[in-house]
């Protein structure tokens, strides 16, 4: 696992102005993301600059990038692993290429050589972000790509003569091209709106995202009427189809069919040089990703337990430790927890916020990284149970919102009225009842699907942003963009349109982006059993029935799964990696908050009436609405104004930060002091 960077001369009339010192910093700004190695390279013709660090995981010693084919004629940076590289490399070895390594970054030199780009991104799986340069074709060529599920970033900007790409924006914003940068207001609506930014935008005005399953093709060194007639656009290789199997296995077989499938993927997973182990909160998902572990540990004849991490919080009513605990002694793992407090959390919300390059859209991210540098102490791989949800429809929303066709017969001013009434007579407790009636309270289906995320009701936010911004959030953005989501796929079936939008947007934009930058922040590469190729596609061609039956979600997984766990743990309520955001807002945050949201530089941005502002954060502090999830998101924003907008986006930015909000709740820099087991 690793961080790529690259510049490339898009047209010939632009000179080459790459200095080694930008070079070096560009790369040096993803050390932690490769804390093994770095390296780089330049093209003979000037058209091409390529950077890497290295997380050194296969063929520690002999996998260094960018790495080159036979006669240096095509180059590659990759960030990732295909787990099929040796069934790969043996076909690619009888069709006569020569490996040096037995690195699994040489079968995409060698495969591209061989069956072409779209050929290559055909026969890999796993998770990947790579640029291959090819100087043998008569104008040079450039090809960058992403895995079909976009669980390694790739970001990218242009104007057109210089294009500039790299696993993280904080790496392009070293370059000279964008130290004027500005928001994207477009983007900052569908952030408040969502919770997160949907690909392909990014905050950066004309960065941008390649979105998971695409590619991207340029031929370098081209004239003006060349580079102007090309405007090449991101191409897509492979998506998700939720055509039902044919024929439709029935439930047994699809409960076998898929844990043989689980199975199949944990074990492609287990590849590795380096200590690995797993995440375990105690829930179904990881449950099941360590009770797989476990059997083929036995089935392999290895000697040493699997090794598992939990975390928890200090709060009470807020940690899952002891289902994780009883899923741990059950299956004989070298167990570890970690207890997260306050000061844990707040000592390192600056720096992780730069980490993440846009606002961090999750708070659970930085309870994440505390595991995730705690367990580096003896792993550098990690399992996780992302995507369990998104394929078997874990989450409450999909099994409420199959109540809206028995509101289908009421006039949509009616439905509206009604239950938005219901909801605000909601007490203070009551978040997600309310969040259920305001969402069902939407005929449309994509503004509905846009309700079940979103940080503040289409009124609320309506309300809080000024005309300009009003304008833009009135367009319909965040609901035009899930809305293509929800008709492209292939299903009429609302679960399943649900799921292929989640999957596109919710999934890969939010919960694999904060996976990613947490994990790679402390030098850990995550990996997800769930998203295995295969097991998605078998996963989306099963009837909606397998997953929601009733009022239970997950309901195939759920019965995976009493083979491995005990029923209580498996039904029990469902806490979630949930932080206590409502009593530290109201408690030690909320001096934060107040000077953070309602002081003058936030009102000066000129997003919010300064009015309604004040009234959202105040009925949260003062205990009549719950919005802890609204203010998350504005906090989360704010802060990122101060580092990339405010500053000048560096590390040392998140350092001054740091202090400043240490100082507005009267804590000292200390180190981190989260308890371990």
């Amino acid at each position: 696992m690793c961080g790529i960077v690259g510049v490339a001369r898009l047209q010939s009339s632009q000179p080459w102005s790459l200095t080694p010192a930008i070079a070096s910093r560009m790369v040096d700004s993803l050390r932690y993301r490769g804390p093994d190695g770095r390296g780089d390279w330049a093209s003979p013709d000037q058209n091409c600059w390529l950077g890497h660090t290295r997380l050194a995981i296969i063929d520690r010693a002999a996998g260094h990038q960018p790495m080159a084919n036979e006669d240096d004629s095509v180059w590659v940076t990759f960030n990732g692993e295909i787990y099929n590289h040796l069934d790969l490399q043996r076909e690619l070895i009888a069709a006569g290429h020569r490996f040096r390594t037995h690195c699994d970054t040489e079968v995409l030199l060698h495969g591209y050589e061989q069956w072409g780009e779209e050929g290559l991104l055909s026969r890999i799986r796993g998770m990947y972000a790579f640029a291959i340069y090819d100087m043998r074709r008569p104008r040079p060529a450039l090809f960058i790509a992403r895995d079909r599920l976009g669980k390694k970033p790739l970001y990218y900007w242009s104007d057109g003569s210089l294009l500039l790409f790299a696993s993280e924006i904080k790496a392009l914003l070293v370059h000279p091209a964008l130290q004027k940068r500005s928001v994207d207001l477009d983007a900052l609506c569908q952030y408040l709106t969502l919770r997160y930014v949907p690909s392909p935008l990014t905050l950066f005005r004309d960065i941008r995202k390649l979105p998971g399953g695409h590619f991207l093709h340029f031929d370098l060194g081209a004239g003006p009427t060349q580079m102007s007639a090309q405007k090449p656009e991101p191409k897509r290789y492979w998506d998700v189809s939720f055509h039902r199997h044919d024929p439709e296995p029935s439930f047994d077989a699809a409960l076998e069919k898929t844990d043989e499938l689980l199975q199949d993927a944990v074990s492609k997973r287990l590849m590795s040089e380096v200590p690995l182990g797993a995440q375990l909160s105690g829930g179904v998902d990881s449950s099941l990703i360590v009770a797989h572990m476990e059997r083929l540990r036995l089935a392999a004849g290895l000697p040493e337990s699997v090794r598992t991490y939990a975390i928890g919080f200090d709060e009470p009513g807020f940690s899952e430790l002891p289902y994780a605990k009883s899923v741990a002694d059950r299956y004989h793992t070298r167990h570890h927890e970690i207890t997260v407090g306050f000061d844990d959390f707040i000592d390192h919300f600056a720096r992780l916020s730069w980490v993440y390059d846009e606002p961090i859209t999750e708070s659970s991210a930085i309870p994440t990284y505390l595991l995730c540098r705690f367990a580096k102490r003896d792993v550098t791989v990690m399992l996780t149970g992302e995507g369990g949800d998104e394929l078997f429809a874990g989450y409450a929303k999909f099994a409420a919102d199959r109540y809206s066709q028995w509101l289908d017969w009421l006039p949509p001013g009616l439905r509206f009225a009604a239950l938005r009434a219901a909801a605000a007579a909601m007490p203070f407790g009551g978040r997600r009842a309310r969040i259920a009636m305001e969402s069902l309270s939407i005929a449309d289906p994509a503004e509905r699907y846009v309700s079940w995320f979103s940080a503040f009701d289409g009124a609320g936010l309506a309300e809080l942003l000024t005309p300009e911004l009003g304008k833009k959030l009135a367009s319909g953005g965040a609901a035009a963009r899930l809305r293509v989501e929800l008709d492209r796929c292939d299903s009429p079936v609302p679960l399943d349109r649900m799921l292929y939008s989640d999957l596109h947007t919710w999934l890969v934009d939010n919960l694999l982006l904060k996976g990613d930058r947490m994990s790679m922040a402390s030098g850990i590469e995550a990996r997800m059993p769930f998203l295995d190729q295969a097991l998605v596609e078998y996963a989306a061609g099963l009837p909606p029935q397998y997953k929601v039956n009733g009022r239970t979600t997950k309901f195939l997984l759920k019965r995976l799964a009493e083979k491995y766990i005990p029923r209580e743990t498996i039904y029990r309520k469902k806490v979630g990696f949930t932080v206590p955001l409502n009593p530290w807002f109201r408690g030690p945050l909320a001096p934060l908050v107040r000077e953070l949201l309602l002081g003058e530089r936030s009102l000066a941005r000129g997003y919010y009436r300064p009015d309604v502002l004040r009234r959202v954060v105040e009925d949260h502090l003062d205990g009549r609405v719950e919005r802890s999830r609204s203010i998350w998101s504005l906090l989360a924003l704010e802060i990122w104004h101060r580092l990339f907008v405010d500053d000048d986006g560096t590390e040392a930015a998140s350092d001054r930060l740091r202090g400043t909000m240490l100082a507005l709740i009267g804590r000292e820099p200390g180190s981190l002091k989260v308890k371990a087991s």
